[in-house]
């Protein structure tokens, strides 16, 4: 009788890490006073499509909820590219969680081919500024999410980034190449870079994502 009333509690204690554990990962958010200025870098190329695009929103959306959002905590600007790269918004376009998702929602959708090094020059020269909100005293972040191979150089590209203080996320769908991911992604690894088979699978490396993010904004990342 001691026997199965040890492993009834056993197994109730699994169950309720276990169900601890799922609210977790619905609930994550990065609870820190650290400022962070996050530049996500999308490739809007036509080979994503407008359903998968969708995908990305949504991506996109729960990517950025984990954050408290505003001038003196994480500021979030988002660059399309294809042909040529676009801002969408700037650094201190959106002090609030509200409209940043509002903008995310509406995010269009504009294609064209994959020249992803000569987006990653433009976010150097644009988007890492004071003039758009760039803070000296934040982590800088970049985030790339692509779904196949440059079709111009990017190591140097991506380097320069690097050297600059930005640490570098790199996010592969479908056709991603996993070698130039790592090439842009900064070290290591293995919380840089990241590789999924296609669209519906982003949803699997959100909550490690996050956490990664998370770090990089406490500065403990790198």
């Amino acid at each position: 009788m001691r026997s199965r009333l040890s492993l009834a509690a056993v197994a109730a204690l699994i169950a309720l890490l276990l169900s601890s554990s799922q609210a977790q990962k619905i609930d994550t958010q990065c609870n820190t006073t650290a400022k962070a200025d996050i530049v996500l870098l999308l490739d809007g190329s036509w080979s994503i499509g407008v359903n998968n695009f969708q995908t990305i929103r949504n991506f996109i959306a729960r990517m950025v909820s984990v954050f408290n959002i505003g001038p003196d905590s994480v500021q979030i600007g988002l660059t399309q590219y294809s042909n040529k790269p676009k801002t969408e918004w700037h650094l201190n376009a959106h002090p609030t969680k509200a409209s940043l998702l509002h903008a995310v929602a509406t995010l269009p959708y504009r294609g064209g081919n994959t020249l992803t090094g000569m987006a990653l020059k433009y976010i150097l020269k644009n988007s890492f500024k004071p003039k758009v909100g760039l803070r000296p005293d934040s982590q800088k972040i970049g985030v790339l999410i692509t779904d196949g191979k440059s079709q111009d150089e990017v190591i140097l590209t991506s380097q320069n980034l690097r050297d600059s203080g930005i640490e570098l996320y790199a996010i592969g769908v479908k056709n991603g190449d996993e070698i130039e991911l790592r090439s842009i992604a900064s070290d290591p690894d293995d919380i840089h870079m990241y590789n999924v088979y296609d669209f519906q699978f982003l949803v699997d490396i959100i909550d490690e994502l996050s956490v990664n993010l998370c770090n990089s904004v406490k500065g403990s990342g790198m």
